[in-house]
């Protein structure tokens, strides 16, 4: 088995637990590929496609929630599964903790989980340009601080006029991170919908829709005050200009999630729950 390491070193603990894991891969008889570019010394991401990670099995990546993500998504793009090793907190994303790292002797055996995670497609057009980009947690737009925007947004048959800090579309996976703090629900990660998040809005109506995989949000940009940014997966921001228009639908890539260890969802969302109250 074939197998690249993704490790983000500058998280504490990532060396000595991707040094662990090379160790307990090695004595399984697997070949690694260690790739320790994916990541720029400030913790940026910064995605390659090359030959030698098309040759492996699966990925596994070393960090946090964040590196685990942005891991996936590369995963994903050449349906790769992934097993995330949490080096951090407790993460949503992680599928083994550094104590468990032991159980890593099962990827060989096959003896683990697979859990399939619905991605977000967005697409940016403007004028004959489309741009696509794939989310696995999230797509935002926002304005310049202290500015309200407005845009107009429809789904199925009805069109609403929204003015408020931004929003947010969100994938079940990540329905506990951005979308969570601005009010959203806490969704299942295997389930298949989207949400859709106003953040701070200028109205009465407040609260969060889900919509199903057979539908589109489509957002038209009028005339603002200020400038509009684009960010997916908390990735480099695009400008978004007067007269674009996006489409925020599920992407035809799924993300591949090992499961090894012990901790399911609700175990660690209570962990959170508990943390959040101390």
């Amino acid at each position: 088995m074939k197998i690249a390491v993704v490790p983000n070193l500058t998280k504490g603990a990532a060396q000595a637990c991707t040094d662990e894991v090379l160790e307990i891969l090695t004595q399984c008889g697997c070949e690694t590929v260690l790739k320790t570019d994916l990541f720029t010394a400030h913790g940026l991401y910064q995605e390659r496609v090359e030959d030698s990670l098309l040759a492996c099995d699966l990925f596994i990546a070393i960090g946090g929630d964040g590196t685990i993500i942005h891991t996936a998504k590369l995963a994903a793009s050449m349906n790769k599964p992934i097993l995330g090793v949490n080096a951090g907190k407790l993460g949503f994303t992680a599928g083994v903790e550094r104590h468990e790292l032991s159980l890593l002797s099962n990827l060989i055996n096959g003896e683990y989980r697979e859990e399939k995670r619905l991605m977000l497609a967005v697409e940016l057009v403007s004028g004959d340009k489309v741009q696509r980009f794939h989310a696995l947690n999230d797509a935002v737009l926002s304005g310049e601080p202290a500015k309200i925007i407005d845009y107009q947004m429809t789904l199925g048959r009805r069109s609403y006029r929204y003015r408020a800090d931004g929003f947010i579309v969100a994938t079940p996976t990540g329905s506990t991170a951005y979308s969570l703090s601005a009010g959203g629900p806490v969704i299942e990660p295997n389930m298949d919908c989207l949400v859709y998040t106003p953040i701070c809005p200028h109205s009465l109506f407040n609260r969060s829709v889900i919509f199903g995989t057979e539908s589109q949000l489509l957002v038209d940009i009028p005339e603002n005050i200020g400038k509009l940014y684009l960010s997916v997966d908390g990735e480099t921001p695009l400008e978004v200009f007067t007269g674009d228009k996006l489409r925020f639908f599920p992407s035809d890539r799924i993300a591949r999630f090992i499961r090894l260890g012990g901790y399911d969802f609700y175990d660690i969302l209570n962990q959170k729950i508990i943390e959040t109250r101390q």
